[in-house]
């Protein structure tokens, strides 16, 4: 089940239960019974499950259902907000669902994070004029403006990333819906995109993934990297679970919360056998070789600037910056440069005796390593079970 469920059919269920019978809820939405029953019907056959049982006089949901209720819920919700933020408070979300299906959702979603058209159609494997058709007619049923002609082509306007925005979240409520019924019958058919940062993805997040993995293989898990703000980006969209690594306080984020799991300190970081190995490390020292550090915009960067001010010294001139962890260690490795890094992040290295490391010169400095999650995201309980191993391997890294 590749899919969301048509998104109508929802709609009718939540009535459905609201309502406690199918005709009532064909009256309220101004539908037929047929085509209430066939709503549920559809549903049904989506998740492979009955949602609804007869409980003296009313229909109720299973327990399968109340799942999806719960899910629905806050997906058709955050439909309505997207849809109010991008067609204006007097929009009528619901009246707008019928026309507004899954699949046309999903094409502005690929539609804004591809950056338009032509690359939405190759990423979904779409003929271009199926995903133009696709963008019109949501265009159409919204009755405002989503796409616009600039220099560069046709682009998305600010109306269509706030819809697709909410569209993607309510995509993963939905998601995580199917994942809970499958739980729910006896299956595993959940997943989890864990987005690492350096730090992570040199240790914890692997060391966690394979343990969970063991007890639980059915549940899919990626690990994902790039730069913290694509990272967050895909966070933010509902494209990736959870992000694990240095923690940023972006206090002006309120959809996201940090959750802190240990400190980690910073040291100097070189080869083994390098000619600053046994010496003081004092400021003749540390000016006297080359350095590798991290893009300007890291906060690990600001950790190394601040290393030269405490010293009192001006800051190294030849710097090669360098992002990439597994690069970092080639360069540190082949030459005597020094990097301030962490201790975690050179754990295989070290225990190798390919690279040393010696405390922060000035005083103990550390970052704090934790999880970032989306403020409303609810984890299934397999990935309840994924956040509380990466907990535990924390604190194993913590002792």
């Amino acid at each position: 089940m590749t899919h969301p469920p048509n998104l109508w059919h929802l709609h009718v269920f939540r009535e459905i239960i609201q309502r406690g019978s199918v005709t009532g809820a064909a009256a309220a939405l101004g539908l037929t019974q047929p085509a209430a029953s066939q709503a549920l019907k559809g549903l049904n056959d989506h998740y492979s499950t009955a949602l609804t049982a007869r409980r003296k006089d009313r229909i109720a949901a299973t327990k399968e259902g109340e799942i999806l209720l719960a899910r629905a819920a806050a997906a058709l919700n955050l439909l309505a907000e997207g849809v109010r933020e991008a067609a204006g408070p007097k929009a009528n979300p619901a009246q707008m669902l019928r026309a507004m299906s899954a699949r046309r959702l999903e094409t502005l979603v690929s539609i804004v994070r591809h950056g338009g058209f032509s690359g939405a159609a190759r990423a979904e494997g779409y003929a271009a004029p199926t995903v133009h058709r696709a963008a019109k007619d949501l265009e159409k049923a919204l009755g405002v403006t989503l796409f616009e002609s600039t220099s560069h082509g046709v682009r998305p306007t600010k109306q269509a990333h706030i819809l697709a925005l909410k569209a993607g979240l309510a995509f993963a409520e939905l998601k995580q819906a199917a994942a809970e019924i499958a739980e729910a019958t006896g299956h595993e058919a959940g997943g989890t995109v864990i987005g690492a940062m350096p730090l992570a993805r040199a240790h914890l997040a692997p060391a966690a993934v394979a343990a969970f993995s063991a007890a639980l293989p059915d549940h899919k898990v990626s690990i994902v990297e790039g730069a913290y703000e694509d990272l967050l980006i895909a966070l933010r969209r509902g494209e990736a679970d959870i992000l694990v690594g240095a923690l940023r306080e972006n206090a002006a984020l309120k959809d996201v919360v940090e959750e802190p799991l240990f400190n980690d300190p910073l040291s100097i970081v070189m080869r083994a056998g390098h000619p600053a190995a046994n010496a003081q490390l004092d400021r003749e020292t540390l000016s006297s070789f080359s350095w590798v550090a991290p893009r300007a915009t890291s906060p690990l960067r600001r950790h190394f600037d601040a290393l030269f001010e405490a010293l009192n010294l001006p800051a190294p001139e030849d710097v090669i910056e360098c992002n990439s962890l597994g690069a970092a260690r080639v360069l540190l490795m082949n030459s005597d440069r020094l990097m301030l890094l962490s201790d975690e992040q050179i754990r295989y290295e070290k225990a190798a005796n390919m690279l040393i490391s010696r405390p922060h010169p000035v005083r103990e400095v550390s970052r704090s390593i934790g999880l970032t999650m989306r403020r409303n995201w609810r984890p299934t309980a397999a990935q309840a079970a994924l956040l509380a191993e990466i907990k535990r391997q924390a604190e194993l890294k913590a002792v």
